[in-house]
């Protein structure tokens, strides 16, 4: 797991509101400079929240960033 990689994106992702959007967007650029695994990808990209705390995301950020990037409520529950 690459934790730091996830703290990393997750501290831009709170602080660039077009990086957010980039992660909407286009997500494989987005996450291309970060060194995650392809389960923390996966899991960045529907933003599952249960995986997200799982690789140490905090829960106040998936509901308020990763409900900002997936365009879902709850950090990414419909």
């Amino acid at each position: 797991m690459s934790k730091a990689g996830v703290e990393a994106l997750v501290k831009k992702a709170m602080s660039d509101e077009s990086f957010r959007k980039q992660i909407k967007d286009n997500p494989d650029t987005a996450l291309a400079g970060y060194d995650l695994t392809p389960e923390e990808k996966a899991a960045i990209k529907s933003g599952n929240a249960a995986k997200l705390r799982e690789f140490g995301v905090d829960e106040r950020i998936t509901k308020s960033v990763w409900t900002d990037v997936t365009g879902q409520g709850q950090g990414g529950r419909p």
